[in-house]
């Protein structure tokens, strides 16, 4: 019984985390990158008129990281992640910000 039992919990475990994957890394992410960018406009102060100069990104399976150098801004990071693991709308936060950006909520 316990075998079995062990056995199930395992393959869940293995569907759960292909789950995860799928839907935090390999799934369209259009979504997140808006969410994103219109996050660090905001928090940058300069709204639809921010130019980029560089943008990185790291997509894992509980979050989604973008670091942004905004022409006369600075570097900004920001971290966005689901409401719960596998499920729910994303949310993000700007995570790092230079000293002399405005420190308004980064959240629209």
């Amino acid at each position: 019984m316990a075998r079995k039992l062990f056995s199930t919990f395992t393959v869940l475990l293995v569907v759960l985390c292909a789950w995860t994957a799928y839907a935090n890394v390999f799934s369209d992410d259009a979504g997140v990158r808006a969410l994103a960018r219109s996050t660090v406009d905001q928090a940058a102060g300069c709204g639809d008129d921010c130019k980029l100069e560089g943008l990185r990104g790291d997509r894992g399976m509980f979050e989604e990281r973008i670091e942004y150098d905004i022409v006369k801004r600075g570097r900004f990071v920001v971290v966005c992640r689901r409401a719960f693991i596998v499920a729910g709308d994303h949310g993000c936060d700007v995570t790092e910000r230079p000293a002399t950006a405005p420190t308004a909520s980064a959240h629209p």
